[in-house]
């Protein structure tokens, strides 16, 4: 999701009602693996969405999970 998207769903709920939640940005992806190209960092981000468990969470070792989820494996010679 965008922070356009965020932005516009948080809009929705009133100034005052009570929330809770984890805001990750692209980022963070790179501090997990510095070299990721955008096009990876947004399939990672797209795979932790689709693969979210609320009794994980969003947190590094998640993130780390979505990283390996879209990228190839490196063969080993």
């Amino acid at each position: 999701m965008t922070v356009r998207k965020f932005r516009a769903r948080l809009a929705a709920i009133g100034d005052d009602e009570l929330c809770c939640g984890a805001f990750w940005q692209a980022d963070d992806f790179l501090r997990q693996r510095p070299a990721l190209t955008h096009e990876e960092i947004v399939a990672a981000i797209e795979y932790a969405e689709d693969h979210h468990d609320a009794n994980e969470g969003f947190n590094w070792w998640h993130l780390e999970q979505a990283i390996d989820g879209v990228m190839p494996e490196e063969v080993e010679e």
